[in-house]
């Protein structure tokens, strides 16, 4: 499994079992990954639909595993 696939699949995993969090939350979860690394698995997975990144607040974000609605609306047409 390429690098960047891996801290995307412990990013998923996380969010699954301890919920949703803020990046510097999920980043401390995962002490075996540094910063950049967990930032740029959560843009990928993001830009993919497989996380929602939302800002509820001026100087927050929230990241979370999508909605069954919100996947099925990204989700491509064959």
């Amino acid at each position: 499994m390429a690098p960047g696939r891996e801290v995307a699949s412990v990013v998923i995993d996380d969010l699954r079992r301890l919920g949703t969090c803020t990046p510097e939350e999920l980043a401390q979860r995962l002490p075996g990954y540094s910063w950049n690394q967990v930032f740029a698995a959560v843009d990928q997975l993001c830009r993919e639909g497989r996380l929602t990144l939302r800002h509820p607040s001026r100087f927050r974000y929230v990241i979370s595993l999508p909605t069954t609605a919100q996947a099925e609306r990204r989700a491509p047409t064959p």
